[in-house]
């Protein structure tokens, strides 16, 4: 985007649920708010309430629940931008999608927007609604920021998308002007399972004035202190929801088995416990209490919640583990590299060059206790290593992951695609 351009677009940024409800793709969009205002865009922001199960601390749900499904809700403002919050059913389903996207059609009309950007969950039924909307003159863009499930199929992917869900979501796909990826293995994915719309590759891009490494002491401090940490101790931390496919219990169960050579060393959670708010997930939590009885070492291990302030946390940390199944390109570890914190990450898919190159700015570790532990054995116990890959990890980040330069990837997309049935 050029100096020069000065046009403003009106854009609507619509998700199923947003803050406060957590989600990593929702709150990097909420962070990219005051860039986009500050871009010549101007948003409002339509979302509905979240699942039961779904529900976080910071969640009006007593509130909500007094309205019946369909209602559209009083306005509130975030970070200064108007949000339209549509009350949803508690339980996912078509039901959940047919309110959902309804109100989005209607605000739609309403209001007029240049350009429509979705976030979070699509359903195939969507398709009639961007049609609707393409009629109407208004062009949508949706972000895929996380690696499909069909993806970890191994047929050829013509086999793959001969499945009554692959054809629907490459309808779905087709049906949009244009699809973000944050990496550019996703980008060949998408390309794979038959998507032909526009696919732009922009990277989340890392707040650089936010997360930096430490300048004091009084982050690593404070936060140990709280935590009830020494400052001579070894502070291992995940950033992310506690949940399955994040690999919480693989981390677990690597630390328990890290503790027998390095003993002092603490395990932070830093993010909502989905194994808490989730009943399906009992059994997943009953393994995280068994692991961490069985370390023998319970006070070692603490669970931080979803915090706003997640910077000061990594400043006080010694190393990020990430050992996730599925991701996109994952903010906890590029704000983590950013911060000057050395990482492990294992083969999660969707993982791409795009994130550096394992022993360069990561260590990569394979999808098991030993492997990891080995991984994380081996980093906490050469500081010399820590520091090499943390120093080259904060290089790569500061050349190629700059949010700023994401934000004007973002507006001359805006720019490029309002008016365009107008």
């Amino acid at each position: 985007m050029t100096k020069a351009d000065n046009r403003r677009v009106n854009l609507c940024l619509a998700s199923p649920v947003f803050f406060p409800t957590y989600g990593g793709s929702q709150l990097r969009f909420l962070r990219y708010l005051p860039g986009f205002r500050e871009r010549g865009i101007n948003v409002r922001i339509l979302s509905g309430t979240p699942t039961a199960e779904d529900v976080t601390a910071g969640d009006s749900a007593e509130v909500w629940s007094r309205y019946p499904a369909g209602t559209v809700l009083p306005a509130e403002n975030v970070n200064g931008v108007p949000v339209t919050r549509v009350r949803l059913p508690d339980r996912g389903g078509l039901h959940r999608a047919f309110h959902y996207q309804r109100t989005l059609y209607r605000h739609c009309s309403s209001h007029r927007p240049d350009v429509l950007q979705l976030v979070g969950t699509l359903q195939y039924s969507a398709v009639l609604l961007l049609r609707r909307l393409r009629a109407l003159g208004i062009p949508s863009v949706y972000a895929v920021t996380i690696t499909s499930k069909l993806s970890k199929q191994r047929k050829s992917p013509l086999r793959r998308w001969l499945t009554l869900r692959g054809l629907r979501n490459r309808a779905l796909f087709n049906a949009l002007d244009c699809i973000t990826v944050n990496n550019t293995t996703m980008y060949g994915l998408m390309r794979d399972m038959g998507v032909t719309s526009r696919i732009e590759v922009i990277r989340n891009g890392v707040n650089l004035q936010r997360f930096h490494p430490a300048e004091n002491r009084g982050d690593f401090t404070r936060i140990r202190e709280s935590l009830g940490i020494d400052r001579d101790e070894l502070m291992v931390i995940s950033v992310g929801a506690v949940m399955p496919r994040k690999g919480s219990d693989l981390l677990l169960e690597a630390w328990g088995r890290v503790l027998k050579r390095v003993p002092g060393v603490h395990l932070v959670f830093v993010g909502p416990r989905k194994d808490l708010e989730n009943p399906a997930l009992k059994d997943f939590r009953a393994r995280l209490e068994h692991l961490i009885d069985d370390s023998g070492a319970p006070k070692q291990v603490h669970f931080a919640g979803l915090v706003e302030d997640v910077e000061t946390y990594l400043h006080a940390a010694d190393v990020l583990v990430l050992p996730s199944q599925r991701e996109g390109m994952p903010n906890s570890v590029l704000e983590a590299m950013a911060c000057g914190v050395p990482v492990i990450i294992t083969p999660f898919l969707g993982l791409s060059d795009d994130l550096g190159k394992p022993g360069e700015q990561y260590l990569l570790a394979d999808f098991s206790p030993d492997s990891l532990a080995e991984a994380l054995r081996r980093l906490l116990q050469d500081p010399g290593l820590r520091e090499r890959l943390a120093g080259s990890a904060l290089q790569w980040i500061r050349q190629t992951m700059d949010l700023q330069a994401s934000l004007d990837q973002y507006a001359t997309l805006y720019k490029e695609l309002a008016g365009k049935y107008r």
